[in-house]
């Protein structure tokens, strides 16, 4: 954005366009290069502050459950991963509705082709048939096919080349090059005024014959290559073509340094630059700056960061494909060498604390190492807790579905035989149940269970038949859960498993707790408990304790009960575990209930539900609904009771879970009390 000419006109087209009541949807349609993606991002800082503004910039054709999931939470709305595809086009058209933005849409031709249907078109359909108070703002290589009579709620600007004089003002003004009014002109429009290329020829002029160089001397480049006339050419094409002279015209050093680089995702510094190449230096980056290969970032002290560089899209597509196959590999090694070496030790507090490791594990499966990415996941880190290793934190922090994408890649990638495979089965299974996607979770244990047997692996047999132990008991089949937990524990116990001997131990007691059968429950917990002390997995620890409070609570013995949650509480915090942070609070409240501290109550579960649908912890969200419609008919407010119920019913429904029969027994109370509320009185009632 700092070399920027012109587009005046195009801008006040999107105003006027954006203030236009019948408009849904804005479009840029050109081919690349010609900066529909800047454009919009000058339109965009030229708003006027009332509009939030969400971005999308479609650099992988991300499904659509992805897309829907962010842009509901950034509008602060419930996602859930059970919707199916009309579904969730439905609850995003509700959510732009409610809450009014500017959604850009950037790159929209990776999931929307010229011809042919697509989900992404179909939401443009049906946002167009539909929508309104928000606008969408759409870049595209070309116009999607839409129904003539949505046709009235678009606009669409087809963004050609800079007018004469802007093209000529950023040639001159912005890279330098002089000339006659004429000769500026002929040599503009011989590039058809195509933004790219002409910073990339103009910046290979100046680099090549010096500053203030007359655009006459372009001919001894020797490039006739950018040659377009009009729209008889393709000008993409011609960028590919000048990228691919401007990489021939570079030393092989240069070249080959550039070749190497082009396997970075996003922005990098000199420092990783050298980690995949030793003789790079920072004049030499700035020098592929100056011909536009590269973007330049200038240093920023006060945020400690260095000067940086990254590619733009279309010039790394190029350069890659103008390399060797066996350069790109090294690449990936020595990328994937340079973040191995830069991992952060634990603790880690955000997504972006993690980025060396998804780096590395990126770099890996491009090498195909599956085993060592599945490593680069799972690898005990020394920390504790969401700070164990990168699988932990972003389970415990409530990233399921990203961790799902990870998982997903290995399983596509690797062997049957490998056992990143068989162990990412695993994995996979617990993100599913930890997604409330109960039958999935039990495909992918089943699968891990069959491979485990094939190969005699004892410890892999005991732990998936746990698992699906896990997912028969948040079905509520508690029996059949008892049978998978007991096989489990017996493979455990003969093969000197402390830690699993705990873990079903404890899973054990959570289904005599509700079989009803509390004092079997308690001694299994209690034993899972000393166990954990002794071994020092206090994430053990806190989960026999939130068992045992539950089991105290329903003896009837409120204070034990309120305390051992607390204790739970307390452990998931320190431990960053935010799923137990949420089951305690939740613990204490319905405690508070049978108290009748309904006030109290309401606030813990209030809590609760807010982590829950903060990391998509589905299993816990029904319960809670159901716990406020609860709390609403024990304080007369039947309207809200019947609200919170009535959703309770419908996820419990969904997700299949044991809540059903509780959540209609309280609906029915509260419409009973509706209908009592809604009786007229008689003349002797009323005297």
């Amino acid at each position: 954005m700092d070399e920027w000419q012109g587009r005046q006109d195009e801008i006040d087209e999107l105003q006027a366009a954006l203030s236009n009541d019948k408009v849904r949807l804005i479009g840029m349609t050109a081919a690349g290069g010609y900066g529909k993606s800047a454009l919009a991002v000058k339109f965009k800082e030229q708003l006027t502050p009332n509009w939030q503004v969400l971005w999308v910039s479609f650099i992988q054709p991300y499904p659509l459950a992805q897309f829907g999931r962010w842009l509901l939470e950034q509008l602060g709305r419930a996602y859930d991963e059970k919707w199916d595809e009309e579904t969730l086009i439905g609850q995003i058209i509700a959510g732009l509705t409610a809450e009014p933005c500017l959604l850009v849409l950037d790159n929209m031709e990776t999931v929307i082709p010229a011809e042919g249907k697509s989900v992404y078109g179909q939401f443009l359909s049906q946002w167009l048939g539909n929508g309104g108070n928000s606008k969408l703002l759409l870049t595209s290589r070309e116009q999607p096919t839409l129904a003539p009579n949505l046709l009235p709620r678009c606009y669409w600007l087809p963004l050609k080349g800079l007018a004469e004089a802007d093209a000529i003002r950023l040639v001159t003004e912005d890279y330098g090059l002089t000339g006659t009014q004429k000769e500026l002109a002929h040599f503009v429009n011989r590039m058809d005024r195509h933004p790219l290329l002409m910073q990339l020829v103009s910046s290979w002029m100046r680099e090549e014959l010096g500053e203030g160089v007359c655009v006459t001397e372009a001919e001894n480049l020797g490039l006739d290559l950018f040659t377009v006339e009009g729209y008889h050419r393709d000008t993409e094409t011609c960028v590919r073509e000048v990228v691919a002279a401007s990489l021939a015209r570079l030393s092989a050093k240069l070249g080959d340094i550039l070749k190497r680089l082009s396997v970075l995702r996003g922005i990098f510094d000199l420092g990783l630059a050298q980690g995949l190449t030793a003789e790079v230096k920072e004049a030499k980056l700035r020098y592929l700056a100056r011909l536009s290969l590269l973007q330049e970032f200038p240093p920023e002290p006060k945020e400690g960061k260095r000067r940086r560089f990254q590619f733009l899209l279309l010039i790394s597509m190029v350069v890659q494909q103008q390399a060797d196959s066996e350069v790109l590999r090294s690449a990936h090694q020595s990328a994937l060498d340079y973040f191995l070496a830069h991992l952060p030790s634990p603790p880690w507090e955000s997504l972006e604390d993690l980025t060396a490791y998804l780096e590395g594990f990126y770099h890996a499966g491009e090498l195909g190492e599956w085993q060592l990415a599945y490593d680069i996941l799972n690898e005990d880190r020394g920390g504790e807790g969401k700070n164990k290793s990168v699988h932990y934190f972003l389970s415990f922090q409530g990233f399921y579905r990203q961790n799902a994408q990870l998982y997903e890649q290995v399983i596509a990638g690797s062997q049957r035989e490998q056992d990143c495979h068989r162990e990412s089965l695993n994995r996979l299974g617990l993100c599913y149940g930890s997604l409330g996607q109960y039958k999935k979770a039990i495909a992918h244990h089943q699968q891990d269970h069959a491979i485990s047997e094939e190969i005699g692996d004892r410890q892999g047999v005991a732990n998936s038949l746990g698992n699906l132990g896990g997912c028969y008991y948040s079905l509520g089949q508690y029996k059949k859960a008892i049978t998978y937990q007991q096989q489990s524990l017996e493979i455990k116990e003969k093969i000197g498993d402390r830690q699993g001997v705990a873990s079903s131990l404890g899973n054990l007691g959570n289904c005599y707790y509700f079989l009803g059968q509390c004092k079997k429950a308690i001694a299994y917990q209690q034993q899972s408990l000393e166990i954990d002390e002794e071994i020092g997995n206090r994430q053990g620890v806190a989960i026999s304790l939130s068992v045992l409070g539950s089991c105290y609570n329903s003896l009837e013995q409120y204070e034990k009960a309120i305390n051992h949650h607390q204790q739970f509480h307390d452990i998931s915090e320190q431990i960053g575990f935010r799923r137990g942070v949420a089951i305690s609070l939740h613990n204490i409240g319905e405690t508070l209930i049978k108290l009748e501290n309904y006030s109290e109550a309401e606030t813990k579960i209030q809590e609760s539900l807010v982590i829950s649908q903060e990391i998509n912890f589905k299993p816990l969200i029904p319960h809670s609904l159901k716990a406020l419609g609860a709390i609403a008919h024990q304080t007369n407010q039947p309207q809200l009771a019947l609200s919170h119920c009535q959703n309770a019913l419908t996820l419990s429904q969904e997700l299949g879970i044991p809540l059903v029969k509780d959540c209609e027994e309280l609906l029915a109370k509260i419409q009973a009390t509706l209908a009592e509320n809604s009786k007229p009185y008689n003349n002797e009632e009323k005297s």
